[in-house]
Protein backbone atom coordinates (compact mmCIF):
# COMPACT_ATOMS: atom_id res chain seq x y z
CA UNK A 1 0.00 0.00 0.00
CA UNK A 2 1.32 3.43 -0.99
CA UNK A 3 -0.20 6.85 -0.35
CA UNK A 4 0.98 10.42 -0.82
CA UNK A 5 -1.36 13.33 0.12
CA UNK A 6 -1.95 15.79 -2.69
CA UNK A 7 -1.06 18.64 -0.32
CA UNK A 8 2.34 17.06 0.29
CA UNK A 9 2.98 16.57 -3.43
CA UNK A 10 2.15 20.24 -4.12
CA UNK A 11 4.15 21.56 -1.15
CA UNK A 12 7.21 19.49 -2.07
CA UNK A 13 8.01 22.02 -4.83
CA UNK A 14 8.75 24.62 -2.16
CA UNK A 15 10.98 22.42 0.02
CA UNK A 16 14.67 21.87 -0.38
CA UNK A 17 15.47 18.92 -2.69
CA UNK A 18 16.40 16.64 0.21
CA UNK A 19 14.43 13.51 1.15
CA UNK A 20 15.05 11.41 4.25
CA UNK A 21 14.06 7.74 4.05
CA UNK A 22 13.43 5.40 6.95
CA UNK A 23 11.37 2.33 7.82
CA UNK A 24 9.94 0.82 10.97
CA UNK A 25 8.37 -2.52 11.83
CA UNK A 26 4.66 -2.58 12.59
CA UNK A 27 3.50 -4.34 15.73
CA UNK A 28 -0.07 -4.84 14.57
CA UNK A 29 -1.79 -8.18 13.95
CA UNK A 30 -0.49 -8.51 10.37
CA UNK A 31 2.89 -6.90 11.08
CA UNK A 32 4.77 -5.57 8.04
CA UNK A 33 7.05 -2.58 7.51
CA UNK A 34 6.11 1.10 7.25
CA UNK A 35 8.22 3.17 4.82
CA UNK A 36 8.38 6.93 5.45
CA UNK A 37 9.73 9.70 3.20
CA UNK A 38 10.04 13.23 4.63
CA UNK A 39 11.63 16.55 3.75
CA UNK A 40 12.21 19.89 5.56
CA UNK A 41 10.20 23.09 5.15
CA UNK A 42 11.43 26.69 5.33
CA UNK A 43 11.26 26.60 9.14
CA UNK A 44 13.42 23.45 9.18
CA UNK A 45 10.46 21.38 10.39
CA UNK A 46 9.54 17.89 9.20
CA UNK A 47 7.39 17.87 6.05
CA UNK A 48 5.82 14.45 5.28
CA UNK A 49 5.91 13.37 1.65
CA UNK A 50 4.64 9.81 1.27
CA UNK A 51 4.21 6.52 3.08
CA UNK A 52 4.18 2.88 2.12
CA UNK A 53 3.50 -0.48 3.75
CA UNK A 54 5.20 -3.68 2.61
CA UNK A 55 5.74 -7.16 3.98
CA UNK A 56 9.44 -6.80 4.78
CA UNK A 57 12.43 -4.51 4.37
CA UNK A 58 14.28 -5.85 1.31
CA UNK A 59 15.42 -4.81 -2.17
CA UNK A 60 12.10 -5.60 -3.88
CA UNK A 61 10.10 -3.62 -1.30
CA UNK A 62 12.31 -0.52 -1.59
CA UNK A 63 12.33 -0.64 -5.39
CA UNK A 64 8.53 -0.77 -5.33
CA UNK A 65 8.34 2.12 -2.83
CA UNK A 66 10.75 4.31 -4.82
CA UNK A 67 8.92 3.52 -8.05
CA UNK A 68 5.61 4.69 -6.60
CA UNK A 69 7.33 7.75 -5.14
CA UNK A 70 8.81 8.69 -8.52
CA UNK A 71 5.31 8.57 -10.04
CA UNK A 72 3.81 10.70 -7.26
CA UNK A 73 6.36 13.46 -6.61
CA UNK A 74 8.28 15.66 -8.97
CA UNK A 75 11.84 14.51 -9.69
CA UNK A 76 13.94 17.61 -9.15
CA UNK A 77 17.44 18.67 -10.06
CA UNK A 78 20.22 17.91 -7.54
CA UNK A 79 17.95 15.60 -5.54
CA UNK A 80 19.58 14.17 -2.40
CA UNK A 81 18.46 11.16 -0.35
CA UNK A 82 19.47 10.70 3.29
CA UNK A 83 19.17 7.39 5.11
CA UNK A 84 20.94 4.98 7.42
CA UNK A 85 23.40 2.37 6.17
CA UNK A 86 20.72 -0.11 5.08
CA UNK A 87 21.96 -1.67 1.86
CA UNK A 88 18.44 -2.21 0.49
CA UNK A 89 17.81 1.56 0.64
CA UNK A 90 20.97 2.23 -1.36
CA UNK A 91 20.10 -0.45 -3.92
CA UNK A 92 16.62 0.98 -4.42
CA UNK A 93 17.91 4.54 -4.92
CA UNK A 94 20.52 3.33 -7.39
CA UNK A 95 17.86 1.44 -9.34
CA UNK A 96 14.99 3.96 -9.42
CA UNK A 97 16.76 7.33 -8.92
CA UNK A 98 20.12 6.93 -10.71
CA UNK A 99 20.43 10.71 -11.19
CA UNK A 100 20.04 11.46 -7.45
CA UNK A 101 22.70 11.68 -4.75
CA UNK A 102 22.66 9.43 -1.68
CA UNK A 103 24.15 10.39 1.67
CA UNK A 104 24.46 8.54 4.95
CA UNK A 105 22.90 10.22 7.99
CA UNK A 106 25.53 10.27 10.73
CA UNK A 107 23.16 10.73 13.65
CA UNK A 108 25.65 10.96 16.49
CA UNK A 109 28.11 13.05 14.52
CA UNK A 110 25.37 15.53 13.67
CA UNK A 111 24.21 15.56 17.29
CA UNK A 112 27.69 16.50 18.49
CA UNK A 113 27.96 19.20 15.84
CA UNK A 114 24.62 20.66 16.90
CA UNK A 115 25.70 20.76 20.52
CA UNK A 116 28.93 22.54 19.64
CA UNK A 117 27.13 24.84 17.23
CA UNK A 118 24.57 25.74 19.88
CA UNK A 119 27.37 26.71 22.27
CA UNK A 120 29.05 28.80 19.60
CA UNK A 121 25.96 30.58 18.26
CA UNK A 122 23.79 30.59 21.37
CA UNK A 123 25.54 33.71 22.64
CA UNK A 124 23.96 36.79 21.07
CA UNK A 125 27.20 38.71 21.46
CA UNK A 126 29.25 36.19 19.47
CA UNK A 127 30.41 38.92 17.13
CA UNK A 128 32.15 40.64 20.05
CA UNK A 129 34.60 37.74 20.25
CA UNK A 130 35.37 37.89 16.52
CA UNK A 131 37.84 40.37 15.10
CA UNK A 132 36.73 41.53 11.65
CA UNK A 133 39.29 42.92 9.18
CA UNK A 134 38.27 44.47 5.85
CA UNK A 135 40.14 43.12 2.84
CA UNK A 136 37.89 45.08 0.43
CA UNK A 137 34.21 46.01 0.20
CA UNK A 138 33.00 42.39 0.00
CA UNK A 139 35.89 40.32 1.40
CA UNK A 140 36.54 40.13 5.13
CA UNK A 141 38.99 38.25 7.34
CA UNK A 142 37.61 36.93 10.63
CA UNK A 143 39.84 36.01 13.54
CA UNK A 144 37.99 33.72 15.95
CA UNK A 145 39.97 32.13 18.79
CA UNK A 146 43.19 32.25 16.79
CA UNK A 147 41.63 30.73 13.63
CA UNK A 148 41.15 32.88 10.53
CA UNK A 149 38.20 32.64 8.13
CA UNK A 150 37.60 34.52 4.88
CA UNK A 151 34.00 35.67 4.30
CA UNK A 152 32.75 36.76 0.88
CA UNK A 153 29.37 38.46 1.19
CA UNK A 154 28.83 38.70 -2.56
CA UNK A 155 29.37 35.00 -3.23
CA UNK A 156 27.95 34.09 0.21
CA UNK A 157 30.86 31.86 1.14
CA UNK A 158 33.00 31.27 4.20
CA UNK A 159 36.01 29.07 4.86
CA UNK A 160 34.00 27.15 7.47
CA UNK A 161 31.73 26.01 4.56
CA UNK A 162 28.61 26.49 6.66
CA UNK A 163 27.52 29.62 4.80
CA UNK A 164 27.43 27.91 1.39
CA UNK A 165 26.18 24.51 2.55
CA UNK A 166 23.24 25.64 4.70
CA UNK A 167 22.66 28.79 2.61
CA UNK A 168 22.33 30.66 5.89
CA UNK A 169 24.81 33.15 7.38
CA UNK A 170 27.31 31.36 9.59
CA UNK A 171 28.57 32.99 12.85
CA UNK A 172 31.51 34.53 10.97
CA UNK A 173 29.23 36.01 8.30
CA UNK A 174 26.91 37.34 11.02
CA UNK A 175 29.88 39.11 12.63
CA UNK A 176 30.62 40.81 9.29
CA UNK A 177 26.95 41.69 8.70
CA UNK A 178 26.69 43.24 12.17
CA UNK A 179 29.82 45.29 11.64
CA UNK A 180 28.54 46.61 8.30
CA UNK A 181 25.05 47.23 9.77
CA UNK A 182 23.44 45.16 7.03
CA UNK A 183 20.17 43.23 7.04
CA UNK A 184 20.71 39.54 7.83
CA UNK A 185 17.60 38.47 5.92
CA UNK A 186 19.19 39.67 2.66
CA UNK A 187 21.75 36.86 2.91
CA UNK A 188 19.30 34.01 3.52
CA UNK A 189 18.37 31.60 0.76
CA UNK A 190 14.87 31.84 -0.71
CA UNK A 191 14.18 28.38 0.73
CA UNK A 192 13.95 29.98 4.20
CA UNK A 193 11.69 32.90 3.27
CA UNK A 194 8.23 33.44 4.71
CA UNK A 195 6.65 33.37 1.25
CA UNK A 196 8.13 29.93 0.52
CA UNK A 197 6.95 28.63 3.88
CA UNK A 198 3.38 29.82 3.23
CA UNK A 199 3.29 28.29 -0.25
CA UNK A 200 4.44 24.96 1.18
CA UNK A 201 1.23 24.66 3.20
CA UNK A 202 -1.23 26.12 0.70
CA UNK A 203 -2.76 22.69 0.07
CA UNK A 204 -5.40 21.10 2.26
CA UNK A 205 -5.81 17.53 3.49
CA UNK A 206 -9.54 16.77 3.44
CA UNK A 207 -11.14 14.54 6.04
CA UNK A 208 -12.39 11.09 5.07
CA UNK A 209 -15.99 11.82 6.04
CA UNK A 210 -18.83 9.40 6.61
CA UNK A 211 -18.66 6.05 4.82
CA UNK A 212 -22.03 6.69 3.13
CA UNK A 213 -20.56 9.67 1.29
CA UNK A 214 -17.66 7.72 -0.21
CA UNK A 215 -17.52 7.57 -4.00
CA UNK A 216 -15.86 4.21 -4.65
CA UNK A 217 -15.31 3.09 -8.28
CA UNK A 218 -17.05 -0.14 -9.22
CA UNK A 219 -13.82 -1.92 -10.21
CA UNK A 220 -12.34 -1.16 -6.77
CA UNK A 221 -15.48 -2.09 -4.87
CA UNK A 222 -15.71 -5.48 -6.59
CA UNK A 223 -12.16 -6.46 -5.58
CA UNK A 224 -11.69 -8.56 -2.47
CA UNK A 225 -8.58 -7.67 -0.51
CA UNK A 226 -7.30 -10.48 1.65
CA UNK A 227 -4.97 -9.97 4.60
CA UNK A 228 -1.33 -10.89 4.00
CA UNK A 229 0.11 -14.20 5.10
CA UNK A 230 1.79 -13.68 8.44
CA UNK A 231 4.30 -15.96 10.09
CA UNK A 232 3.43 -16.25 13.76
CA UNK A 233 6.61 -16.01 15.79
CA UNK A 234 7.12 -17.86 19.04
CA UNK A 235 7.47 -16.08 22.36
CA UNK A 236 6.13 -12.86 23.75
CA UNK A 237 5.70 -9.98 21.33
CA UNK A 238 8.33 -7.27 21.66
CA UNK A 239 6.96 -3.86 22.68
CA UNK A 240 10.13 -1.85 23.21
CA UNK A 241 12.73 -1.31 20.52
CA UNK A 242 16.32 -2.50 20.88
CA UNK A 243 18.63 0.34 21.92
CA UNK A 244 21.82 0.42 19.91
CA UNK A 245 25.18 0.26 21.64
CA UNK A 246 26.16 3.61 20.11
CA UNK A 247 23.13 5.39 21.57
CA UNK A 248 23.65 7.22 24.83
CA UNK A 249 20.95 6.34 27.38
CA UNK A 250 20.65 8.69 30.36
CA UNK A 251 21.37 6.93 33.64
CA UNK A 252 18.44 7.06 36.08
CA UNK A 253 19.68 7.03 39.65
CA UNK A 254 17.34 5.80 42.39
CA UNK A 255 16.37 8.08 45.26
CA UNK A 256 14.73 7.03 48.52
CA UNK A 257 11.91 9.43 49.49
CA UNK A 258 12.40 9.13 53.27
CA UNK A 259 16.10 9.81 53.68
CA UNK A 260 16.26 11.93 50.48
CA UNK A 261 19.55 10.29 49.48
CA UNK A 262 20.49 9.07 46.02
CA UNK A 263 21.84 5.63 45.16
CA UNK A 264 19.61 3.24 47.08
CA UNK A 265 15.97 2.37 47.78
CA UNK A 266 13.88 1.37 50.80
CA UNK A 267 15.35 -2.13 50.96
CA UNK A 268 18.99 -1.05 51.04
CA UNK A 269 18.59 2.14 53.09
CA UNK A 270 20.70 2.15 56.30
CA UNK A 271 19.69 5.54 57.71
CA UNK A 272 15.90 5.27 57.56
CA UNK A 273 14.03 5.69 60.90
CA UNK A 274 11.79 2.74 59.95
CA UNK A 275 14.20 0.06 58.71
CA UNK A 276 13.09 -2.49 56.15
CA UNK A 277 12.95 -6.16 57.27
CA UNK A 278 15.72 -6.96 54.77
CA UNK A 279 17.91 -4.03 55.85
CA UNK A 280 19.67 -6.21 58.48
CA UNK A 281 21.47 -8.31 55.91
CA UNK A 282 22.51 -5.17 54.05
CA UNK A 283 23.83 -3.73 57.31
CA UNK A 284 25.91 -6.87 57.88
CA UNK A 285 27.11 -6.78 54.29
CA UNK A 286 28.34 -3.18 54.48
CA UNK A 287 29.84 -3.71 57.94
CA UNK A 288 31.96 -6.58 56.59
CA UNK A 289 33.22 -4.36 53.80
CA UNK A 290 34.28 -1.70 56.29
Amino acid sequence: MFFAPAASVAGWSFCRPVIAIDAMFLNSKYRGVLFVAISKDANNQIFPLCFGVAESENNEAYIWFYGEMRKAIQVRRELVFLSDRNQSIANGIRKVFPEAHHGICLYHFEKNLKQRHAKATGNKSFSKYCKVFNLDSILFRINSEGIEFIVDLKKRTCDCLEFQLDELPCPHAIAVINKRYLQKSNYFSNWYSKETWLKTYEGHVNTVGDQKSWDIPQNVQSEITKPPDVEILQGRRQKKRHILVTESVPFKSTKYSRCKQVGHNRTTCLSSPAPHPYSKKHTEKYSNLQ
